[in-house]
């Protein structure tokens, strides 16, 4: 019944931005997306009703809420309201649009690990069809091809002739959008799974690195853009800015500098958060650790184990 409810909620939505587009409020879309508005209020649908139908004792703790919550209300934000329009007129707001969808989004919701409570809240078609189709794809959770696609997604958009095309075309804009949350999602979901191995796929340590290691060639490439003196995306300077005070080299500079400070905030963040995780999954492990007959326990006082 929900799930009807929402696809009635998404006509009259998507029929309201054709016929009354200038008359709706900054929260509606200014482009409706049906795949991005049904997607970000299924969630919540189905995290609600997950929540509900789960165990007490299994609930994700409130930290993990709000994080997941807030990962889901960010793509929103930047995706289905009047934020969409104000970011393809200024270079460094459709860097925090980008950031959103590629980095902070996807971190937020790996940091809530959600996984048990959707599939709760999901209708059962919906989960089995998403675990048939992960199982033919679980391959693109190494880190290697994950990585790959992450820096993809991100940087391959910021060559300037192809932003260009991008910013010109809505389906290439579209495109552009959703490889980066999709990039994203794929990448912070391996790095940040709570579960030891073999249950994720890696250790912790490897998982750790890999969130740390993709911060250096996202540096080489926002560093050379907030550092260059040329006006590498004329686009915007066609389309008009929305504040004419802020000239093509400092927006862009500030378009870098978005790009390249917090996310590398999060890549340390990610670093901190594997290395935590190792640490309690050792101690967890220490609890139930019976000594062989015979064997001799020394304790490093410099570390109190």
């Amino acid at each position: 019944m929900g799930e009807f409810l929402l696809l009635l909620l998404a006509l009259a939505v998507g029929g309201a931005c054709r016929v009354l587009p200038a008359h709706l409020p900054y929260l509606f879309p200014f482009v409706f997306n049906a795949p991005v508005f049904l997607g970000c209020w299924l969630t919540a649908l189905w995290y609600w009703r997950g929540m509900r139908r789960i165990a007490p004792e299994r609930r994700p703790g409130r930290v993990r809420r709000a994080f997941f919550l807030a990962g889901v209300a960010g793509i929103y934000f930047v995706l289905q309201t009047h934020f969409e329009y104000v970011s393809q007129h200024m270079f460094f707001l459709n860097r925090v649009q980008a950031v959103t969808l590629g980095m902070a989004a996807p971190f937020c919701i790996a940091i809530g690990w959600m996984g048990e409570v959707l599939a709760a809240g999901a209708p059962g078609w919906v989960v089995n069809a998403a675990r048939e189709a992960w199982a033919r794809l679980r391959w693109l959770s190494h880190p290697v091809p994950a990585t790959l696609i992450f820096l993809a997604s991100t940087d391959l958009w910021l060559i300037p002739a192809v932003h260009f095309a991008a910013m010109l075309n809505p389906l290439l804009y579209a495109v552009m959008n959703i490889s980066c949350l999709l990039g994203g999602l794929l990448f912070w979901l391996m790095v940040l799974d709570p579960r030891p191995k073999p249950e994720a796929r890696f250790g912790y340590l490897v998982r750790a690195g890999t969130g740390f290691l993709v911060m250096f060639p996202q540096i080489a490439v926002s560093s050379t853009i907030a550092l260059s003196s040329q006006d590498l995306y004329p686009f915007y300077t066609l389309c008009g800015r929305l504040f004419p005070s802020i000239s093509a080299t400092y927006d862009q500079m500030l378009g870098g500098l978005i790009q390249w400070i917090p996310p590398g905030m999060m890549n340390t963040a990610a670093l901190i958060i594997g290395l935590n995780s190792l640490r309690l999954a050792e101690a967890e492990a220490d609890k139930h650790f019976v000594p062989p007959p015979g064997a001799k326990i020394y304790e490093a006082k410099w570390t109190g184990r």
